[in-house]
């Protein structure tokens, strides 16, 4: 999710209640509930469920959202309660509930990067035989991967969310160039030419966070790397994964193309440093829009432009997914009643408004040439932002990510301050984490 900048806040909470890389259990999923409830739970229900209520726990969003849970009750019958909190302490109170083993939540709002973590703990109902594959296959890549964990469908997905690549195109203009670079190496070099008079080529999300991580992932299969390889192994010390860390380490102290700033930054900081006409490129989530041609807000209007990220080699595009899922949660009581929310969720009644009111953009993927999506897309960017979706990337996101991620920011932090050698820094987080690994077996 974009709001990852609180990430230091939700790595307190998921230690404490979840432990180092174990997840909670909720003990009333037992075989036998989960048999009655592949035996009582249907995707094409002909139950007549009106007058039931469920809960939905998700992210306060100044009544955007509340506004869609009364139009489904209009069309269902069922109501439906939020509990509308904020992005810190959503996980808190679903981990809470789970250890309680509590029924008072029977919908809630899920980060990709705790899929695994939902799954293994029993938090969440596996919804991978309830959901038809002709359904799964109506969504975007990013957004239906990111609800995955070992093959298994772990929530409904919820809006699609990739990071993207920005520039200032009157920038590139006057330093010679008609478009933007397409490949890392060509970004490089553009950089060089940018950077002059106090002005910087980009900016980036790189404070000790999970931002950092975030950027790291694009980088990592930008070039061809992977995290973990076939036998579960940390990989991203060697080859693309190595090789995304040193041309970090060369933009920011060789080059010195990126300012300086960023190792202290958040997506908003960078954001807000390229709306001032600061920095030429950028990466960062979708919804950057209307905001940059917005006059009150921005000294770069209609001077900007979307695209996919630069990729190198035989690899077109890389970007790190920041989809977010809904999970019915396997101490519901109402689940057949809150499986028909989650269908409904794949609807234009459900979408559109999302999307126009929130801003968050659509999880099935024909949505992208309806009319009326189009007409509400007053940037016309839509169709860039959704190329992206089909080369987006998870974070690992199994059971224990959330220890995992402090480490690797950690040492990728070091690497970037120059205290230790790319090589040396990924080998340490390689170390660390695979001892994290193995004593959580």
């Amino acid at each position: 999710m974009k709001k990852l900048k609180v990430f230091s806040t939700l790595l307190t909470a998921s230690i404490l209640f979840a432990g180092c890389s174990a997840a909670p259990t909720n003990n009333s999923n037992s075989s036998d509930s989960k048999k009655e409830d592949k035996q009582t739970i249907s995707w094409d229900n002909k139950q007549n469920l009106k007058g039931q209520e469920i809960s939905l726990l998700w992210v306060d969003s100044d009544g955007v959202r509340a506004k869609l849970l009364e139009e489904f009750t209009k069309e269902t019958g069922i109501k439906v309660n939020e509990v509308a909190v904020d992005y810190n302490s959503l996980y808190n109170k679903i981990t809470t509930s789970a250890l309680s083993n509590s029924s008072n939540i029977d919908l809630a709002e899920m980060d990709t990067i705790w899929a695994g973590q939902f799954l293994k703990g029993n938090i969440a109902y596996d919804l991978t035989k309830v959901v038809p594959e002709d359904v799964k296959k109506t969504f975007t890549q990013s957004s239906l991967s990111s609800v995955m964990y070992d093959k298994k469908l772990v929530a409904m997905p919820f809006f699609s969310s990739t990071k993207h690549f920005y520039w200032n195109t009157k920038l590139l203009a006057d330093a010679g160039y008609s478009e933007p670079p397409k490949t890392w190496d060509e970004f490089r070099e553009v950089s060089k030419k940018l950077t002059k008079n106090g002005s910087y080529a980009s900016a980036w999300s790189w404070k000790q966070s999970e931002g950092l991580t975030c950027d790291y992932v694009s980088l990592v299969y930008g070039f061809g790397g992977e995290f973990f390889d076939a036998n579960g192994k940390p990989a991203f010390n060697k080859g693309g994964g190595l090789k995304a860390l040193e041309y970090m380490t060369d933009l920011v102290n060789k080059d010195k193309t990126v300012d300086p700033a960023s190792l202290q930054w958040t997506e908003d900081d960078v954001k807000n440093a390229f709306a001032a006409g600061k920095i030429a490129m950028m990466s960062n989530w979708e919804g950057m829009y209307p905001d940059l041609n917005n006059s009150s807000k921005s000294k770069v209007v209609n001077q900007t432009d979307v695209g996919i990220m630069p990729g190198e080699g035989s690899v077109v595009s890389s970007a790190v997914t920041g989809s977010e899922g809904i999970a019915l949660m396997n101490g519901s009581k109402h689940k057949q009643a809150a499986l028909e929310f989650l269908k409904w969720m794949s609807t234009k009644e459900f979408q559109l408004p999302l999307f126009k009111n929130g801003g968050n953009y659509p999880t099935v993927e024909a949505m992208y040439q309806d009319s009326d999506l189009k007409a509400a897309d007053t940037t016309k960017t839509i169709d860039k932002i959704m190329e992206q979706f089909n080369y987006g990337h998870n974070r690992p996101n199994a059971p224990g990510y959330v220890e995992w991620a402090d480490i690797l920011s950690a040492e990728l932090h070091e690497a970037l301050l120059g205290n230790k050698s790319p090589e040396d820094a990924l080998n340490s987080a390689a170390e660390q984490i695979e001892k994290s690994i193995e004593s959580s077996k």
